[in-house]
């Protein structure tokens, strides 16, 4: 995520001379270090969520983290369809949970299926790596939702499309959800900068896909953002493994190296880029408390409603501020140095459009259907021509770079038309 940010950026340099915008982005990092670190005094985490609902009901906050989940009640608020804009808890007390994406798969309706939390190890860059996977029901085809490696990662960014796939077609589906290694509930899994990379996800996830192969049989895929082409990557490595893959916007760079890409021809600016991602790179090593008010001046509710608006709700009225806070806590939460990677480039799949021309120039590995936002589609038709011309259909729903949390019962139903064909 994302490519229209990357588009507001170069709006933004176009503006100021290069050399100024360089300095721009530079002195503006360190001056919001500075206001980190103060509001680092007055705010600590974990952190609490405030915003009012309404009169008669407010978001509480999250304790300590707890060896064993709750279980609770789903609380639904007037106005809102997806989880986002549902409320996190209307009691009168504060409920402790492990994190802000347990808590909102306990909010899910898909609890009502059982959910079993499972564990993967292995081995990768010959060192050793657990991640967490939530299996929902015990019937039903296994599908892999693959939540994109983002600054906003989590697997509960799924639960409603999954609820929306189960209720579609009963019994036939078996949800299981995770994120990559460094995002979301498997943010502790890898905390080392220098080991976030293409190699190491596209040696992890065929290994992730044989062993789900090995419990389940051949999987469907829903994966989004990066993670979509990572998850094409590995259905090359890990054949039989996969069935279907169904694309959610799927993405193969950020946006300061879509800003890098587009610019490739201009003298200055690709070095600019670099220098900028070096700069935020060593920003967020330094050490505590100064490396974590680096990553809290990035997650602001400013900034996350700004992001929100401009590229990842279709509808404004939706970006609540349930949504904003409930974004910002993915954003705030855990491990900083996952975020950190996707800012500077570090987890794209390709750097450039040509890489991945070159990568699926004989076309995909297994059948494969994209599904993108309205008010994306011009951009991702573009970026994914290649994908297209090789056959892949592309289907448009409402929404945006999200449009599986805002419309996720046009999502899924695309999905299920697509998994139920011959």
């Amino acid at each position: 995520e994302n490519q229209r940010e990357a588009m507001v950026m170069m709006r933004q340099t176009s503006l100021r001379p290069i050399v100024g915008s360089h300095v721009y982005f530079i002195a503006t990092f360190l001056l919001l270090t500075v206001g980190g670190i103060i509001a680092s005094r007055r705010e600590r985490l974990p952190l609490k969520i405030n915003a009012k609902i309404s009169q008669r009901s407010r978001l509480h906050g999250i304790g300590r983290p707890q060896p064993t989940l709750a279980t609770r009640r789903d609380t639904k608020l007037s106005g809102g369809r997806g989880l986002e804009r549902r409320g996190v808890a209307a009691y009168s007390t504060v409920v402790t949970w492990d994190s802000i994406h347990d808590l909102m798969l306990r909010q899910s309706p898909l609890m009502k299926l059982g959910l079993q939390r499972l564990e993967f190890s292995t081995t990768v860059d010959n060192k050793p790596v657990s991640v967490s996977y939530d299996v929902f029901g015990k019937k039903g085809r296994a599908t892999l939702f693959l939540a994109a490696p983002s600054f906003v990662p989590s697997r509960s960014t799924f639960v409603d499309m999954a609820t929306s796939l189960c209720k579609l077609a009963p019994g036939k589906f078996l949800p299981i959800l995770t994120e990559l290694p460094g995002y979301g509930v498997n943010d502790k899994a890898l905390t080392d900068l220098d080991s976030f990379g293409p190699s190491y996800y596209r040696e992890y996830l065929p290994k992730l896909l044989k062993h789900l192969a090995d419990q389940y049989g051949p999987i469907d895929i829903v994966s989004a953002g990066h993670a979509g082409f990572y998850s094409l990557d590995a259905a090359k490595m890990a054949q039989g493994c996969v069935d279907k893959i169904f694309l959610v916007n799927p993405t193969y760079r950020g946006p300061l190296t879509t800003v890098k890409m587009k610019n490739q021809d201009n003298p200055i600016v690709p070095g600019v880029i670099d220098t900028l991602c070096g700069v935020i790179s060593g920003l967020y090593a330094l050490p505590e408390p100064l490396g974590q008010a680096v990553h809290k001046t990035q997650c602001s509710r400013e900034s996350i409603q700004k992001a929100m608006v401009s590229h990842v709700y279709e509808n404004p009225e939706n970006v609540t501020a349930v949504a904003v806070e409930l974004n910002r806590q993915y954003a705030a939460e855990g491990e900083r140095w996952g975020k950190c990677a996707f800012l500077v480039g570090k987890t794209d799949p390709y750097p450039n459009r040509e890489d991945a021309m070159l990568a699926y120039q004989d076309g995909v590995p297994v059948e494969t259907r994209v599904c993108v936002g309205a008010k994306e589609e011009d951009i991702f038709r573009k970026d994914l021509q290649f994908l297209t011309d090789k056959g892949v259909e592309l289907i448009v729903t409402d929404g945006a770079q999200r449009n599986f949390v805002e419309f996720p019962d046009q999502v899924a139903t695309a999905a299920v038309s697509f998994f139920t064909s011959k």
